[in-house]
Formats: C-alpha cells, sequence, structure tokens
C-alpha cells in the first residue's frame, strides 16, 4: 500500500514498479496514482518513461504472442528489453525474457519457443553486433576508473577470448571516456589502436571510430582510415589491386610529407643515420642502438620505437628500448614479436640502465622524463606518480638526462652518436631536458652537429693529432 511504501528508503522505485505492474495489468487509474507518487517522491522522468514504456512492450509482445504473431511479439519484447535494460544484451535477454512470459501465460511450447528465438538469426549481422557487446560498458567504466588505465586495457583486451568487435569496442569507447575527461592525445592512442585491429565491417563503429578521429583533433587520421577502408572495400572490377595499391602509396609518400615537419628528434638521428651509416667504419657484430624513453602513446610524431625499431631491421643494428613504465615495454615487446625482430624491450629508470650497461652501444636516443611545459594529462602525471613516486618534476627532468649524459660519455662507442630529444636554445642556453646534459657533453668533448626538430645531435669532436 501506499502507506507501507511511504517509509521505505526505496519508495520512489518501488513506487514506478508498482505503476508498471498495474499498467500491464490494464488497471489505468492506479497505474497513474503510482506514477505521480514516484515521481513525487524524486524519481527521475527518465527514468518513468523508460519503465512504463518497457512495459508497454511487454504488454504488447504478450498480446502478440497470444494472437499468434510471434514475429512482432519477439519485436515487442527485444523492445522491452534494450528499453528496460539499456545496457544489457539484447541478444542474450530477449530469449530469457520471451520464454519466462510465455511460460508465465501457459504458452511455452518448443514450437513457440523456437519460432521467437529463430527469429534472431533473422536480424543482421550489423544490427547484432553493432550494440555494445555484453558487459563491455562495465568493462569500459572499469578500465576508466583504474588508477593504471593503459595496464587494465592491455590485461582486457589480451583475452583470447573477446571477439575483434569487443577489442574494438573497448578501445573506442575508452577514448572517448578519456576524451570526455579533455586527454586527447591518451584518447587518440587508443583509437589509433583500434586503427591496426582487423576489419570489423560494421560499418556504424568504424563512423563512430571516424566521428572521434575527428573531436580529437585528428582528421588526417580520419581521412586516411576511410581512404583505406575505401580501397579494400571496393570490388575487384571497380578498382584492381595494383590500382588501389598505387593510389594507398601516393597517398602514403603525400602524408609523409607532410608528418615529417611534426616528427620529433628521432627524425633528425634517423636521417642522419640514413646519410652515415654505410660510409661509418665495418663492425664484427651489429652495431647497438639504445633509445632512452619508450613510446607511449601512439601519436602523430611521436612513434619513436617503432620507427627507429623499423630501420634498425632494415639497416641490421641491434635495438634496446628502455622505460620505466611496464605499459610501454610491454606495447613495444609485442610489436618486436609481430615483426620477428630479436630486438629487446626494458622495464627500467633508464639512468639506471645506463649506468649498469656492461659494455659498449654506438648510438642513443636520450627522450626519457618529460619537461614540465604544463599540460600533461593526468593519466601521464599518474604513470609518473605510480612509477617514480611523484609528479613530473622539472629538476628531476634536468637530472635524469644528466646521469644519463654522465654514463653515455664512457660508454659510447669512439663514433658514436647521441640524439637528446626536446631541447633547443633559448637566448643561448639549452633548455628543457637538455638544460644539464646538453652543457655536460659540450664540456666533455662533444660537438652539435645538427639541431632541428627541438632535437639535438652530437658526434666526439676530434682531437687534434
Amino acid at each position: 500500500s501506499q502507506d507501507t511504501l511511504q517509509h521505505h528508503p526505496d519508495r520512489a522505485k518501488l513506487a514506478l514498479l508498482a505503476a508498471a505492474g498495474h499498467a500491464q495489468l490494464g488497471q489505468t487509474e492506479p497505474a497513474r496514482q503510482y506514477t505521480r507518487l514516484a515521481q513525487d517522491w524524486g524519481c527521475a522522468k527518465k527514468l518513468v518513461a523508460q519503465v512504463l514504456i518497457s512495459g508497454t512492450h511487454n504488454s504488447l509482445a504478450r498480446a502478440a504472442a497470444v494472437s499468434g504473431r510471434p514475429e512482432q511479439a519477439r519485436s515487442h519484447f527485444e523492445h522491452a528489453v534494450r528499453i528496460g535494460m539499456p545496457h544489457a544484451d539484447a541478444s542474450l535477454l530477449t530469449p530469457a525474457r520471451a520464454q519466462k512470459q510465455l511460460a508465465d501465460m501457459g504458452l511455452l511450447t518448443a514450437a513457440t519457443y523456437q519460432q521467437l528465438t529463430a527469429l534472431e538469426a533473422k536480424t543482421s549481422p550489423i544490427r547484432r553486433h553493432s550494440q555494445t557487446p555484453t558487459n563491455v560498458s562495465a568493462r569500459v567504466a572499469q578500465c576508466l576508473a583504474s588508477d593504471d588505465v593503459h595496464a587494465t586495457v592491455d590485461h582486457l583486451i589480451a583475452d583470447p577470448a573477446l571477439s575483434p568487435v569487443t577489442r574494438f569496442n573497448i578501445l573506442i569507447d575508452v577514448a572517448q571516456g578519456l576524451l570526455g575527461r579533455k586527454d586527447k592525445m591518451s584518447a587518440t592512442n587508443f583509437l589509433r589502436q583500434a586503427m591496426r585491429l582487423p576489419d570489423t565491417d560494421q560499418p556504424d563503429l568504424q563512423v563512430k571510430l571516424v566521428k572521434l578521429l575527428v573531436d580529437v583533433g585528428r582528421s588526417d587520421d580520419a581521412a586516411e582510415h576511410m581512404l583505406q577502408r575505401t580501397l579494400r572495400s571496393l570490388p575487384p572490377l571497380a578498382l584492381d589491386p595494383k590500382t588501389a595499391d598505387l593510389i594507398a602509396q601516393a597517398h602514403a609518400a603525400t602524408r609523409a610529407v607532410i608528418e615529417k615537419k611534426s616528427e620529433h628528434g628521432h627524425d633528425l638521428l634517423l636521417s642522419w643515420l640514413t646519410a652515415n651509416l654505410k660510409q661509418m667504419a665495418p663492425s664484427a657484430k651489429p652495431r647497438i642502438l639504445i633509445e632512452i624513453g619508450t613510446t607511449r602513446e601512439d601519436v602523430p610524431g611521436q612513434g619513436s620505437t617503432a620507427k627507429i625499431a623499423a630501420f634498425c631491421k632494415a639497416n641490421g643494428l641491434h635495438f634496446i628500448t628502455v622505460d620505466m613504465d611496464p605499459h610501454n615495454s610491454l606495447m613495444a615487446a609485442q610489436a618486436f614479436k609481430a615483426s620477428s625482430t630479436p630486438f629487446e624491450a626494458i622495464t627500467a629508470k633508464g639512468e639506471d640502465y645506463l649506468r649498469q650497461y656492461p659494455g659498449q652501444f654506438d648510438f642513443i636516443f636520450l627522450d626519457a622524463y618529460d619537461f614540465d611545459h604544463g599540460n600533461h594529462s593526468e593519466l601521464r602525471q599518474s604513470r609518473y606518480e605510480k612509477f617514480l613516486g611523484a609528479r613530473i618534476d622539472e629538476e628531476q627532468c634536468h637530472q635524469m638526462h644528466l646521469e644519463c649524459a654522465q654514463s653515455v660519455l664512457t660508454k659510447l662507442a669512439p663514433d658514436g652518436v647521441v640524439c637528446m630529444d626536446d631541447t633547443w636554445l633559448d637566448k643561448g642556453a639549452w633548455t628543457a631536458k637538455g638544460t644539464l646534459a646538453m652543457p655536460y657533453f659540450l664540456q666533455h668533448g662533444f660537438h652539435v652537429i645538427e639541431a632541428r626538430n627541438r632535437a639535438a645531435l652530437l658526434v666526439r669532436t676530434p682531437t687534434a693529432a
């Protein structure tokens, strides 16, 4: 009764359920009374509408089942589930709802139930898979609530039982959540992971991906994704594979010219190696290139690890990348395995690794501890707090790179090359990551041979004979 409900802590929801029950029994006046009570006791109008409309569809489904119209019954049962439980998997719950309701009415026969559930097979694959898969919303919420979003997502999408569609959904939904936090860089990283997955053949999911790419400011990635999908999907008679490849290559070449302008210091190092590696003295063993600071996010201009690895593979160098964040090392190790390369991804503080390195190396790319430019996302700050015990600190950045430089001085090959990223001259003084490291190199026998892209390339100054 109303008097009983009045003192219950969940009285608003209970009144709404009572309203729905009376409505399904055709008792209009009690349904109205309990609906008004639910609203008076604070039940949101949206929830009221959701429950009552879901109940109406349930009643229509029962009526259709009684009158021998299984297709209409199934459609109404599905609408009842989708409206009443918008985050649930309707493809699983609709048959269960139908079974329960038919049993309640004494209409459940094998033939009737088979008719209702068989209709699911006629549903288009696009419609079935366009819905968020079971538990994806909850899993995405878990990822976003975690104090280690990267590790949680890594663990989740590594599950071999997940379908490509589910992985795709998780990545773009996590990206959408991060975008809501104004973290465009991290969102871009997860969207680009989704781009690399095998085609899902779900146009609505692809449209969602493209829209999100535009929202994070990556219209060029959106255009690239649409072009590649279009070229892959055209029938052979419309465009032969050779022509499609030529178009893709021409587009890639044009984009490479544009992207080169935004590349970081790795482009400076790789350009020098491309021009000079073959002229260097032969080595009995493969030369070694070490990167201190593995790629974190898959964002344009910053994918140093993948680009250096590709160069090393093509030119017979051994590559070692080092980072304090196990997520970054895991991503690199997976990429090395996928490309069948024996490269190393080490989880360690860069200055510690170089201090303990037992031998000699030939080339080094220093791009580790961030300088504090004031625009780091909370997600990135949280990685520093978790693995280094504090947020990004300008002085720690300077000190860390100085300690790396001190180890490089004793362990770099005589003809070796150093690339210092994220540093430049400001009123005659080196700044950012190179604030202490660059003067140290210059005071200990090195000189700059090129500086661009906010990076500097150094070699030892030849001594007079």
